[in-house]
C-alpha cells in the first residue's frame, strides 16, 4: 500500500503543531524519544504533535548500496505505530528524487507552506535532508527562527554499547535473532492483518492453522517460530507455532504466515489479528511427504512450548 502525498498534492495541515520528523521504521527506542520530545514540545505550547514521514524510503529512491534491504513495516502500520504512541496526526509525504535534490531552504520553506502554524520541527541527532544530505541538525537549530519556528533534537537511545537504528533492527530481523529486535525496538516484531482462507491441509494433519498473508520488504527468515497471537476484536491472546514461507512440501504462490495455536480458537477467515514472533526455531525445509511435515509440527509445538514455559520462569 502506498500512501498518498507527492510533491504536487500534499496537504499538511493549517493546525498549530509540533512536527516531528524521521522515517520512523519500526518505531525503536530511538525513534520513541523524539516522538516524546515532540508531545512535550506541542503540550507545551497547546499545539498538535504530528510526525512527518516519507515513503518509500529514501534508501530506496537514492538507490544507495550497503545495508538497506527494504522498509520493516509497511506505511499502514507504521501510521498505526505511530498514532498508537500518542501523536494526534501522521503525515506521508512522497520522497522522490526531485525532493531528494531540493536545498535545506527549500524544505525549510516547504515545512513553512504545507505546515503554517508549525511552533516547531523535533529530529533524531542524526537527521540529514537536502540535496546530498548534507544539512543537519546544526542547520535547523542555526536557521529555523528564519522561517518562523523552533529546531531540537532529540539523543539517540544506547543498547550493548551502540546508538540503536532501524539499521540495527534491519540486521536483528533478516538474521532471525528475534530476541535482539524485542530488545531494540522496545516490542516484538508482529505481523498484522486479516486471517485468510487456506486449503485446510493443516487441519487435515490434525493442526489447523491461522493464515496471513505477509510480505513486507525487509522480512525474517522463512522458518518456524514461536509465536503470540491476538485477536484484536476481542483482546484473547494464544500461544502457539507461526510457520512463515512458501510451504516448499506443498507449494504456496506467495509468503504466508501459518500460525497453528495450543488452544483452538473460536475464530477463523475474517478475523483481524496480530502474530508476535517470539523465537525463531528452525529455517523452513521442503519436507519428503506430509507424514514427515507432521512430525516436524509436532516437534515445532513441543520446543515452543518449552519456549514459552522458560518465560514464566
Amino acid at each position: 500500500m502506498e500512501p498518498s502525498g507527492t510533491s504536487e498534492n500534499f496537504c499538511g495541515s493549517t493546525e498549530k503543531c509540533a512536527l516531528a520528523v524521521g522515517i520512523f521504521d519500526a518505531l525503536h527506542l530511538g525513534h520513541a524519544l523524539v516522538l516524546r520530545e515532540a508531545i512535550k514540545f506541542a503540550r507545551e505550547r497547546s499545539a498538535k504533535a504530528f510526525a512527518l514521514t516519507f515513503y518509500p524510503h529514501p534508501a530506496k529512491v537514492l538507490q544507495k548500496k550497503g545495508e538497506f534491504c527494504g522498509l520493516i513495516y509497511p506505511p499502514e502500520i507504521r501510521e498505526k505505530l505511530l498514532l498508537g504512541f500518542g501523536l494526534d496526526g501522521v503525515f506521508f509525504k512522497k520522497f522522490d528524487s526531485a525532493f531528494a535534490g531540493e536545498s535545506p531552504e527549500a524544505f525549510a520553506n516547504f515545512l513553512r507552506e504545507k505546515f503554517p502554524n508549525i511552533a516547531g520541527i523535533i529530529t533524531g541527532e542524526n537527521f540529514r535532508f537536502g540535496a546530498g544530505a548534507k544539512a543537519d541538525v546544526n542547520w535547523l537549530r542555526q536557521n529555523a527562527r528564519k522561517f518562523g519556528f523552533e529546531a531540537r533534537y532529540a539523543s539517540g537511545a544506547i543498547s550493548d554499547g551502540e546508538y540503536i537504528s532501524s539499521t540495527r533492527l534491519r540486521k536483528a530481523l533478516v538474521s532471525g535473532d528475534m530476541r535482539a529486535f524485542e530488545r531494540l525496538a522496545g516490542r516484538a516484531y508482529f505481523c498484522a492483518g486479516q486471517v485468510s482462507s487456506g486449503k485446510r491441509l493443516g487441519a487435515e494433519l490434525g493442526f489447523p492453522t491461522l493464515n496471513l498473508l505477509w510480505s513486507p520488504e525487509c522480512r525474517p527468515p522463512f522458518g518456524a517460530y514461536a509465536s503470540r497471537l491476538e485477536n484484536l476484536k476481542t483482546g484473547e491472546v494464544f500461544g502457539g507455532v507461526s510457520n512463515y514461507g512458501v510451504n516448499p512440501t506443498v507449494g504456496a504462490s506467495s509468503p504466508i504466515l501459518e500460525t497453528n495455536l495450543f488452544k483452538t480458537p473460536s475464530f477463523g477467515a475474517g478475523a483481524e489479528i496480530r502474530v508476535e514472533l517470539l523465537e525463531f526455531l528452525r529455517p523452513e525445509k521442503k519436507f519428503s511427504g506430509l507424514d514427515e511435515l507432521k512430525e516436524a509440527i509436532a516437534a515445532d509445538m513441543l520446543r515452543a512450548a518449552e519456549f514459552f514455559a522458560r518465560l514464566k520462569k
